[in-house]
């Protein structure tokens, strides 16, 4: 690790920014093609074998966030590899049973943000101390130390993702407009937070009315943080959030919250029309949004007739015309009529790895015998 004064603000970014990191480079892969290979593997047999690649990376979150952290911390080698193994073994993803172990999806966010900031800190506190030892004293240290506190705090930190869930689960007695607005306008915001809007949903069982409301939320959250972003970052950057996920953005909501109002009023357009075209869905498309294109999938496979015309028309209505019409209007009326923030305020770290200077890459050169 370079020498570098670590304030608890830098800390806090360092970690949201790889965490972040490591949410889009394991959920982009399934996002694009998870859906497609779905509705090809039985015509080409290769997209089942896609569909399982993607599958299988996606699994591996955890693990890309503690490298994707240790990095941005300039960790060498061995610390980042500690890291991220103390990531994968807080998340709660691997789950023990008398028949072994099984994996449980890409676990609790929230836990691995605690437990691998918890690990980043204790490397950071005594990496420079073990000089030759690390190689033998720190994956033993942060494996009982960093991922035995993540483990022994899953329980309670699952408890409040699950509390969450049954907040927003109380909403569902309303009446089908008002409990359209105040799920997408959560969804909007968890979207873009360490939660996972998946794991709510499927662990309150979210469906019908109540889970297009999500899935709506989660459009809201991808369209805002793409279009206001769009003057900060580059393109490639901004169509991640709008198709993989806007968790890249995490940083930003931090440092600026403001940020989330013009969302947060598209969420509510956007749910208001979700009840009264009667968009519905299931658990796990809830907190999907755009990615993979699961919500307006399922939407339209709920909708009177399914596959038609009208259907679509409305589907492209819904998910993209409102969605896009609402983002660019309040940002403008937030940006520019009431000037709540500046446009710089959507940049996101991410943005440094393009500011790097690129360092000659090395090649290999074959010499003649």
């Amino acid at each position: 690790m370079e020498n570098e004064k670590m304030t608890v603000k830098a800390f806090m970014n360092h970690v949201l920014v790889g965490h972040a990191v490591g949410i889009v480079a394991g959920l982009v892969p399934s996002a694009l093609l998870g859906e497609l290979s779905k509705a090809l593997m039985g015509q080409i047999p290769i997209f089942g074998v896609i569909n399982q690649l993607v599958s299988i990376y996606m699994l591996a979150v955890p693990l890309l966030i503690g490298a994707a952290v240790g990095y941005q911390f300039k960790m060498k080698p061995i610390p980042m590899a500690c890291v991220a193994a103390s990531a994968w073994i807080g998340s709660g993803a691997l789950v023990f049973t008398p028949n072994g172990i099984t994996i449980n999806g890409i676990g609790d966010l929230v836990n691995t943000l605690v437990t691998v900031s918890l690990t980043s800190a204790l490397v950071l506190l005594v990496g420079g101390r073990l000089k030759s030892f690390e190689p033998l004293i720190m994956p033993v240290l942060v494996c009982t130390v960093g991922g035995g506190v993540g483990v022994a705090m899953f329980p309670y930190v699952h408890k409040v993702t699950v509390g969450l869930g049954q907040m927003i689960n109380s909403f569902s007695i309303l009446q089908p407009i008002p409990m359209g607005i105040l799920i997408a306008v959560c969804f909007s915001v968890i979207m873009i937070s360490p939660v996972s809007t998946v794991a709510i949903a499927t662990a309150i069982g979210m469906s019908g009315i109540a889970s297009g409301a999500g899935n709506l939320g989660c459009v809201a959250a991808a369209v805002g943080m793409f279009v206001g972003g769009l003057r900060v970052n580059k393109i490639g950057l901004s169509l991640s959030i709008v198709l993989g996920t806007p968790k890249i953005m995490i940083a930003a909501m931090v440092r600026q919250p403001k940020i989330l109002i013009p969302i947060m009023l598209n969420a509510a357009l956007l749910g208001t029309v979700g009840a009264l075209f009667q968009i519905k869905g299931t658990p796990i498309s809830a907190g999907f949004g755009f990615s993979g294109m699961v919500g307006p999938i399922n939407a339209i496979h709920f909708m009177a007739g399914g596959v038609t015309a009208v259907n679509l028309l409305t589907i492209v209505l819904v998910f993209i015309g409102i969605p896009f019409a609402g983002g660019f209007f309040f940002e403008w009326i937030c940006r520019r009529v009431f000037h709540l923030y500046n446009a710089e305020d959507y940049s996101t770290e991410m943005a440094e790895f393009k500011k790097e200077k690129k360092e000659p890459q090395p090649k290999l050169v074959l010499e003649k015998a």
